[in-house]
Order: C-alpha cells, then sequence, then structure tokens
C-alpha cells in the first residue's frame, strides 16, 4: 500500500467516526497526567455542560449540572454560542476533507497511471 493509499484509507475510516459533534464546557481540578497530558484530577464531581450534536439527523442533546447553570451563567451563555457555532465548524471541516481526498485521490492516480 503506497503512503497516499494509506492517508487515504485512514481519512476513510475516520469519516465513519464523524457523526457526533460533542461540545463540552466543564470546570474542576487539572493535573498532568502520566502522559504528560492536562488532565481532570480524579475522583472529583466535574461541574458544566456537554452537547452532542447528531450529524446524521441533526439532533442535539445537551446536559448541564444544575450548579453550574445557576452560579455560572456567563458561561453557560459561552457554551450555547459554541454549540451553534457547530453545524458551521462541522460544514467547513467536511468541505476541506472532501478537497483532501480529491487532490490525494487524483494525486494517486496520476502516479497510477502509465
Amino acid at each position: 500500500m503506497t503512503k497516499i493509499e494509506e492517508i487515504l484509507q485512514k481519512i476513510e475510516n475516520g469519516i465513519l467516526d464523524l457523526t457526533q459533534l460533542r461540545i463540552q464546557t466543564v470546570m474542576g481540578r487539572l493535573e498532568v497526567n502520566q502522559k504528560n497530558e492536562i488532565d481532570f484530577t480524579a475522583g472529583q464531581e466535574i461541574e458544566g455542560i456537554i452537547s452532542k450534536i447528531d450529524l446524521l439527523d441533526g439532533d442535539i442533546t445537551t446536559q448541564i449540572t444544575e450548579k453550574f447553570y445557576q452560579k455560572y451563567p456567563e458561561l453557560v451563555k459561552f457554551h450555547q454560542l459554541r454549540e451553534a457555532r457547530g453545524h458551521e465548524i462541522i460544514e467547513g471541516n467536511m468541505q476541506a476533507l472532501a478537497s483532501i481526498i480529491a487532490t490525494l485521490r487524483g494525486m494517486y492516480n496520476e502516479k497510477a497511471t502509465p
């Protein structure tokens, strides 16, 4: 398998996972984990909002903790703006991905043609 074929295969496999957009606005104590990544400290209660947008049927599910909703209205508004932009971001990403795939396929076809 050529490098271009490998890249195309990875992109095609990734597309199968692009059925849901998850938007999170959460608060809690952070720490650096064993992989040297920033993550939430284990065993604590996390406050916030999580929205899931199903890209196939457009359903949006939003979960929010009561404390977060009452205590941080400005962050709730921030999350709502991010959720509204979610569809725009997805559309732009899909167009960019389609362009990349078309370019790679064109390069592959040029190499495959004697």
